[in-house]
């Protein structure tokens, strides 16, 4: 029904009404035919053939076709396999990510276990831990790979507590190296005997002075020196005469420099070692006068130059007292 008023010769529907009345229907009409191939019933069997849903003006533009397209079909065949792929991927970066939360957090706990003073063991951790901290800042530069992604990547949480660790704690400075100031002194000065003594003379010969005033330019005293003056023979004469003529040359050259330099006594040390320490051989004329020799060298010494208290001196006079007597 239609009810509405006329305005400017046009209808304007204001209500419109539906109704519903059993439709008789024909034999073998297309309805019966539609429902008898999807309910496999015999006309016979069709329970109000004059009470019809739909009436038939309407079953001809219905589809044809039984079940699903085959493009649905298609359709959902290709949602069913993205979904499992989708759900293999998470499920993957799911692992992934645990066995990298795994993974740091172990070395965290190891780093948290360690000792303060277990320096080389601390080291190792810290450096494990600096790693993981080079990965995670390199993946939140660049993107973090493909298999933590699906929107499950925990790397952003891991930062805090590594960077954390790593500034917590530091190793201690290595020691510095010490060192060893190396001084070196003048080379050994040697003096042929000849020249400053006679022939099995422990004297001093005459005109001797400019040799040793040469040879003192080149020592000097200094604390932590000590001046060795040492005495050599050829093996020329008896071996115990040699050692004892060698030792006293060198206490004469060191009574000398002692009084002419005012070098203190305990700067020196006076060796006489004879024929023990040859420079050459003694089978030739040559050899045997480079052999007899004065030998003066500066040895690094703590107490050398230091100078001796009264019961030293004391103890030190006595024993050239006794020396000489002897």
């Amino acid at each position: 029904m239609v009810c509405g008023q006329l305005r400017l010769r046009t209808p304007q529907p204001c209500q419109i009404g539906v109704c519903l009345t059993p439709v008789p229907s024909l034999p073998g009409n297309l309805w019966q035919q539609h429902a008898v191939g999807l309910t496999t019933l015999s006309p016979e069997n069709y329970a109000s053939p004059l009470s019809l849903p739909l009436p038939d003006v309407l079953l001809s533009v219905m589809p044809q076709r039984q079940g699903i397209s085959r493009w649905l079909l298609t359709a959902r065949g290709v949602g069913m396999m993205l979904g499992l792929f989708l759900a293999l991927a998470m499920l993957a970066s799911f692992i992934h990510n645990q066995r990298l939360v795994r993974s740091v957090a172990d070395h965290l706990a190891l780093w948290r276990s360690l000792p303060e003073d277990a320096i080389a063991a601390k080291m190792l951790a810290r450096d494990a831990l600096i790693h993981d901290r080079s990965l995670l800042d390199a993946w939140q530069r660049s993107g973090e790979p493909l298999r933590f992604g699906m929107g499950l990547y925990q790397g952003m949480r891991l930062s805090a507590p590594v960077n954390t660790a790593i500034h917590r704690w530091s190793p201690p400075p290595a020691p510095a190296p010490v060192v060893q100031q190396v001084v070196q002194g003048p080379q050994t000065v040697r003096l042929d005997s000849l020249s400053l003594f006679e022939s099995g003379k422990a004297a001093l010969r005459a005109g001797s002075d400019k040799v040793l005033i040469n040879a003192l330019l080149g020592i000097k005293a200094r604390p932590g020196w000590l001046i060795v003056v040492a005495g050599h023979t050829d093996s020329t004469g008896n071996q115990q005469n040699n050692q004892l003529l060698s030792l006293k040359r060198a206490g004469a050259v060191r009574d000398w420099m002692r009084d002419t330099g005012d070098v203190p006594e305990s700067c020196f040390a006076v060796q006489g070692y004879g024929q023990d320490r040859p420079v050459a051989t003694n089978e030739s004329a040559e050899g045997r006068a480079l052999n007899r020799r004065v030998e003066i060298s500066l040895v690094p010494q703590a107490d050398a130059c230091r100078v001796p208290d009264a019961h030293t001196r004391s103890s030190q006079d006595d024993g050239h007292s006794q020396s000489e007597k002897e």
